[in-house]
């Protein structure tokens, strides 16, 4: 099976790219992070009338994840368990489908690093660790796939000093996404491409694309039956060099 993830930066803009990327790359899974609107404006009739399933948590004009498969899926939760009595926005999806489980996820950015923003942030990724961690009771393939909003380390961003002081990298984050590791996760690029630097997202601003002044923070974390069936990891720099495309560009992995 082929899982991808993409943010994709509004799917009512980008609705028939992304189909035509699922077909051109016979995708089985994708999970959408950041489709900025609300469950009903989500195009799902579009995707139905072309053969694929839908699970939507949508939020109006901000963040939003949704999963788009070929066959049906079980929603399992709708946001991290942990955040259900309080959390405001729609950042978390997880689903069953095949013996997998899979997420689409969208950790919060948290910056400046000095304003309640940095704070949720932190609270997030601690609910992510324990979720995370009841998750490897299961004895299935866990996949956490999205945009984590992290930087794990320096070979993942063009220029380390540009970072030093930025939510996406400072050392309590990069913390955070080392414990989910710690628990039991691979980052299953890594796993398979070593030391290799590719980037997931490039800024619109300053001529990043061009530049190749880019960063990698769309990753999949998987456990250890997942490990144990991986074929690949990939990230396809293709669509963010299309016209008016998503800053971020989609990750693959295959089993």
């Amino acid at each position: 099976m082929k899982f991808a993830s993409w943010n994709i930066n509004s799917i009512n803009l980008r609705k028939e790219t992304v189909l035509n990327w699922i077909i051109e790359n016979n995708i089985d899974v994708l999970g959408l992070q950041e489709i900025k609107c609300e469950n009903e404006k989500f195009p799902t009739k579009f995707f139905h009338e072309n053969g694929y399933f839908v699970e939507v948590i949508g939020q109006k004009s901000y963040n939003g994840v949704a999963i788009i498969s070929k066959q049906p899926v079980q929603l399992s939760n709708s946001c991290l368990p942990s955040l259900k009595e309080e959390e405001p926005q729609a950042r978390y999806i997880e689903v069953e489908i095949s013996n997998f489980i899979y997420t689409s996820i969208y950790v919060p950015n948290g910056n400046p690093i000095d304003t309640n923003k940095f704070s949720y942030k932190k609270k997030w990724l601690d609910c992510l660790i324990k979720h995370s961690n009841d998750l490897l009771s299961f004895e299935k393939p866990v996949i956490l796939a999205g945009d984590f909003n992290v930087i794990p380390e320096t070979l993942d961003c063009w220029d380390e000093k540009v970072w030093e002081n930025d939510a996406l990298a400072i050392p309590i984050i990069r913390k955070q996404f080392r414990t989910i590791k710690h628990q039991g996760y691979f980052d299953a690029f890594r796993l398979l491409n070593g030391n290799k630097t590719e980037w997931s997202f490039w800024d619109y601003q300053n001529g990043s694309w061009n530049k190749d002044y880019g960063i990698r923070i769309d990753h999949f974390l998987i456990n250890s039956y997942a490990a144990d069936i991986i074929k690949n990891c990939t990230i396809d720099k293709k669509p963010r060099g299309k016209e008016k495309p998503s800053d971020h560009t989609p990750i693959v992995i295959e089993f």
